[in-house]
């Protein structure tokens, strides 16, 4: 079974570049120096959307490779060593963990 940890995130306003830079330099490889956490992926949402209206500009998705899902994000919750960066709009984030139901079906 699969499982992604997904972060919809925003920028402070007017900090999107230091909001980037934090991500892509340094974040990523934090969270992925957690057991459990196996790759990392970043996204920008586009201005084509079938909903005009949307929360975030950014979507992280993380897969999880555990027998333990819970283990894992104890793990990521006791991280304090994790470097943050105060260009994240906090307020914003929305973190979901979802598991897979199946094998992935590709187009023919």
């Amino acid at each position: 079974m699969k499982t992604l940890y997904m972060v919809k995130t925003n920028p402070v306003i007017g900090r999107e570049d230091e909001f980037n830079r934090w991500y892509d330099q340094v974040h990523l490889d934090e969270v992925l120096q957690i057991s459990g956490f196996k790759s990392a992926q970043r996204f920008k949402v586009t201005p084509e959307q079938m909903q005009s209206e949307q929360a975030h500009t950014y979507i992280t998705l993380y897969e999880i490779e555990s027998d333990d899902i819970e283990g894992t994000l104890k793990n990521l919750r006791q991280a304090s060593w994790l470097e943050m960066t105060d260009s994240l709009d906090f307020t914003s984030i929305d973190v979901t963990v979802v598991s897979s139901l199946g094998e992935k079906i590709t187009a023919g």
